[in-house]
Formats: C-alpha cells, sequence, structure tokens
C-alpha cells in the first residue's frame, strides 16, 4: 500500500508508436497533490517511434498525462490516466493519446524495468566466488543495454563486486543466508545466496567394540543407537554414551571375520509400536533378521520380544554377510545380503535367482507373519525365483540407503580384488536389477576375465580401482545422500569411504550422470572406516573400528583431528 507522501522515486519506460502521425515530440507532463510542481518529460522520436524514461515519485493519485507536438510546437493529440505509482516495480500502463483535430490516435504505454539476475540462488563455501549477470527489459519486453548497481543485504555473508555493466562478483565470507540484488531504474533482480562452512568431524563417542552402523529413531531427535559388532547396541544420548546397553545378545552371535551384529531398522511407526528389526550372524553362522520391540524404559530393549523373520543359510563361509536392513520410503523392508563368501562365490549366488544370497531383499512386516511378499516385487510371478528378491548380481553389499529426497536407492559393492563400485537405482524403479557380479567386478569382466556377456547387467555409476598394493583403497564403505541443512554446499551429496584407504569422498548424481566430485583431506585419514550414518534431520555420522563415532559438522576451530591407525581389510 502506499502512503501519502511517500517520494521514493520509480522509473518507467515510455513507449509511442508515431509513425502514422506527423509528431515531432512527445512531452509527458506528472502532476499529483503532493506534487508542488508540475514534472515534464521530453521524449525522443527516432524512426516513428517515441522510447523513453521517467522518474516519478511514487505515490497515489498521480495524474500522467502525454502531450504530442508538430514540428511547428502545435500540440496535435493529448491522453491522461490518474493511476498509482509503487515504488520498485509496476503493472505496464496503457493510454491513448486522442487526436485533437482529425489524426490517427497514438497507441502509448509506460511500465517498469524487470531486472533479472542468474544464477536465482546460488550455494558457496567460504571464500568462494560465483559470477552474476543482471539483464534489463524494459516494458516492451526490449533488452537495455544500461548499467546497473549492485548491491547485498549483508556484507557479513557474502560481499558483492561490480565487474562489468551487469555483472558481478559474489564472494562468500562466512556460513550464512544473503539477498544479492542489482537494480536499475527503480527495478531490482535478486540472488539468493547461501554460503556454507567447509565440513569437519566432531567426535562424540569413543571407547567403543568395534562400531558398526548408527542410526536414530523415527522422530527421535536426543538419542543416536550404535550397533558394536559383538552383539550389543548402545545408547548415544545428547552426545554422551549410556552405560547400560539398549540391547545385549553378544550370547547368540557368531563373530568371527566379517560375523557380527550387523544391521539395525526401526520401524517407521517405532514412536507408536517401538518395533525394531536387527540383523546378525548367528552361532551357526547364518543370517538372522529378528523383530524386538523396546521395554517400558525407552533406553532399554525387551530381550523376551524376539521374533525370527527371515533366516539365510550361510554355512560355509565367515565373510559377505552384507548385513544392512532399512526401510525404503515405501514402507517395506530392505535386507542386503552376501554372496555367502570366498574367492569370486563359487557356488555362482549372486547370479541365481533361487537363493536369497548376493541380493537386495524386500518384504512386508506388518502384514502376515513372520513376513509378506509386496505384490509388486520384481519376482513375484517368476517361480522358482524367490520373490523377496529386489535385486541381484550383488557380491558385497554391506551398506545401502535411500535419498530421503528422491526415493533413489545408493548401494555400494565391495569388490573382490581390483574394482570398487556404487550402484544407483531410480527412485520410480520396479527393482528387478542384476548388477553384475560375478560376472563383472565393477565395469570389468571377471568371469570370465574376457569376453563375458553384458546383455541385461547394470553398471554401476561410480567404481575405483585398488591401485597397486591396495594403495587406494580395498572395499568400499557406503554412505548417504546429504540432506541436512549444517552444510547447504554439500546437499545432494552421496558420501561413502574406503574401509583401508581411510577416505572420505562425494559427488553429486543428476541426470545419470555423476557430477561435483569432491574429496575431504581435512577428515584426516580414518581406517577401518566401518559406517556412516544418518540422523533424522539428515545430518552424517561416521563410526571406526577403533571404536570412534564422529558427526560430520561445519567447520570448528577447536574441532579435534581424528586418530590415524591401522587394520586388516573388512
Amino acid at each position: 500500500m502506499i502512503e501519502p507522501g511517500d517520494h521514493r522515486e520509480t522509473t518507467l519506460f515510455v513507449r509511442a508508436d508515431v509513425a502514422a502521425v506527423a509528431v515531432a515530440r512527445l512531452v509527458v507532463e506528472v502532476t499529483a497533490p503532493d506534487i508542488a510542481t508540475p514534472l515534464a518529460f521530453n521524449i525522443l522520436i527516432t524512426n516513428g517511434v517515441a522510447a523513453g524514461i521517467v522518474t516519478i515519485p511514487a505515490g497515489s493519485s498521480r495524474t500522467i498525462t502525454l502531450h504530442a507536438f508538430d514540428a511547428g510546437g502545435v500540440e496535435t493529440h493529448r491522453g491522461s490516466v490518474i493511476v498509482t505509482i509503487r515504488a520498485g516495480t509496476n503493472p505496464t500502463i496503457a493510454l491513448v493519446l486522442a487526436p485533437l483535430a482529425g489524426d490517427a490516435p497514438i497507441n502509448a504505454t509506460l511500465g517498469s524495468f524487470v531486472v533479472t539476475v542468474t544464477p536465482a540462488a546460488d550455494t558457496l563455501s567460504i571464500a568462494a566466488t560465483a559470477t552474476l549477470t543482471a539483464t534489463i527489459v524494459d516494458a516492451s519486453g526490449s533488452p537495455v543495454a544500461d548499467r546497473v548497481v549492485w548491491a547485498t543485504l549483508d556484507p557479513g555473508v557474502a560481499t558483492v563486486a561490480s565487474t562489468g555493466d551487469r555483472t558481478a562478483q559474489v564472494t562468500a565470507v562466512r556460513p550464512g543466508g544473503t539477498t544479492v540484488i542489482a537494480s536499475f531504474g527503480g527495478s531490482g533482480g535478486t540472488s539468493a545466496i547461501i554460503v556454507s562452512a567447509i565440513p569437519t568431524l566432531q567426535l562424540i563417542a569413543t571407547g567403543l567394540a568395534q562400531p558398526l552402523y548408527v542410526t536414530q529413531p523415527p522422530t527421535d531427535t536426543s538419542r543416536l543407537f550404535i550397533l558394536e559388532k559383538p552383539g550389543r547396541i548402545r545408547v548415544i544420548r545428547n552426545d554422551t554414551l549410556l552405560a547400560t546397553p539398549f540391547l545385549d545378545i553378544t550370547s547368540l552371535v557368531a563373530t568371527g571375520g566379517e560375523q557380527g551384529l550387523l544391521g539395525i531398522a526401526f520401524h517407521p511407526n517405532y514412536a507408536n509400536n517401538g518395533q525394531f528389526f536387527i540383523d546378525y550372524t548367528d552361532l551357526a553362522g547364518d543370517i538372522q533378521v529378528v523383530r524386538y520391540t523396546v521395554s517400558t524404559d525407552p533406553d532399554i530393549a525387551s530381550p523376551g520380544s524376539a521374533q525370527t523373520i527371515l533366516s539365510v543359510s550361510h554355512p560355509t563361509y565367515t565373510n559377505h554377510n552384507g548385513g544392512l536392513v532399512r526401510f525404503g520410503l515405501d514402507g517395506y523392508l530392505y535386507i542386503g545380503v552376501g554372496d555367502g563368501g570366498g574367492e569370486g562365490d563359487p557356488s555362482g549366488n549372486a547370479q541365481s535367482t533361487t537363493v536369497l544370497l548376493g541380493k537386495l531383499l524386500r518384504i512386508d512386516v506388518d502384514g502376515v507373519s513372520p513376513y509378506g511378499i509386496p505384490a509388486d516385487n520384481p519376482f513375484v510371478s517368476l517361480a522358482p525365483a524367490r520373490p523377496e528378491i529386489w535385486a541381484y548380481g550383488l557380491r558385497n553389499p554391506w551398506r545401502f540407503s535411500f535419498d530421503r529426497a528422491t526415493g533413489a536407492l545408493y548401494i555400494a559393492d565391495v569388490g573382490q580384488d581390483l574394482w570398487e563400485e556404487v550402484d544407483v537405482q531410480p527412485g520410480a524403479s520396479g527393482g528387478g536389477q542384476n548388477y553384475g557380479w560375478n560376472v563383472l567386478e565393477g565395469n570389468h569382466c571377471f568371469n570370465p576375465l574376457t569376453d563375458c556377456n553384458t546383455v541385461g547387467l547394470v553398471p554401476p555409476v561410480l567404481e575405483y580401482s585398488h591401485g597397486v598394493n591396495d594403495a587406494n583403497g580395498c572395499s568400499i564403505t557406503g554412505g548417504y545422500v546429504y540432506r541436512g541443512t549444517r552444510l547447504p554446499a554439500l546437499v545432494g551429496h552421496y558420501f561413502y569411504g574406503d574401509y583401508c584407504g581411510g577416505w572420505v569422498r562425494s559427488f553429486r548424481y543428476l541426470n545419470g550422470a555423476i557430477q561435483d566430485q569432491r574429496d575431504y583431506p581435512q577428515f584426516g585419514t580414518l581406517l577401518a572406516l566401518t559406517s556412516f550414518g544418518e540422523d533424522t534431520r539428515g545430518e552424517l555420522y561416521i563410526t571406526t573400528w577403533y571404536g570412534n563415532v564422529w558427526r560430520i559438522v561445519p567447520a570448528l576451530p577447536t574441532s579435534p583431528a581424528p586418530v590415524t591407525t591401522t587394520q586388516s581389510r573388512r
């Protein structure tokens, strides 16, 4: 709303086609009760078009009159309109100049300039720069080659400096948000700038027994739950490790090699039903997926509530158990199962759809007991294939995750001796993908070593080699697509690491391609990196074999450096 006396000035573009009339001069006159002296503007006529700008104080009851004169100074046309002029952008005003003596009328418009800044939004890390470009068009839609004025609402977050008539450089200063404005003729275009801190690690717990995973129940923001390989679930409340385990099943768990308590998933309705699901290797080496419920004490589970949901025979080797259980965005429980172990999948489990080894499974734990099969699982009607199978051709899908924004499924599949890989399944997929093991290791023939048949196999979106003597790494540890708020520059990045290499990397996967790959040397060397974790806010965590739990946070000068140690590969 324009208040009386609001005299902030607004620039309008005036245009009139006078080619069909004998007009030599056009004058714009502006009067108003609060304008003591009428304003007058001469508008230049070129090639039959009158075009120019007028600057008018904002306010109501503005009478705008256009006068046209012939070469002798005689007024030939006149037209008026009473309008409210706003500070900033105004809608186009149309008026007709009526002939004063037997001539054709003149159509005229007055309107604001439109300023657009690209990109309209950007996210930068501290000290990073970006180029902004402004475009100006007048009320007729024609481009204007003039100079804009740049400003930032908070120079403490990001500064802006002109680099040309309509370009500028933004420099990120500190974390936060600001708006950069390009102004011309009373109109302005904006670009929203977010400055994100550089990520670092914050140590939140130590002294744990071989922690393998960290997670959080839905809606719970104060507690983290940590899996210890020997068979305990520990609770960290408000960054303090509680002495009493949430659950202790060490007497049930085999822990040789890659065995142990490997996964936990809280039911999406945990706040009401108290159900959670764990994945472990029993004393016979078989994989057990078991449902438990919490007791009346929210920090203690009920050991007697155990109900076995699924058992997978794993009799020969102690490695390649998979072990992660997660609920998808569809509410079904997904279970990662390794190929059964041994060099090169000697039993051919990963390529066989009649066994559950070497697969990603999808089951319904809310229907019949112990579980139901979702009707849209890809192998439901393809006996003798197992209907639980969602995807196959996996060696050891140690960690997988869903992008909470897109539903895309990211699977980090541990390789044999040469290649590690990340597979991505689109959120709208109906499942059934064959990710290639043991025909392929990454994108490379494995069995046979040459001229392998890759028809129907889905290649990874990313692979990396071990290098000579595993110099690059030896065992991928999959993570999550970052959807938190503390590090906005990293939103949409999938994080992953390597158990032996001890490094952390990330990338964006957009339109079927890897983009914006990043390394994080400031994290130090995290040898024996066992897992990533995600809390309900989308913030990420890292666990290492030697008992530490780290949170990925904006850089703080007091953040401790990770401890560098060594450990044999997973």
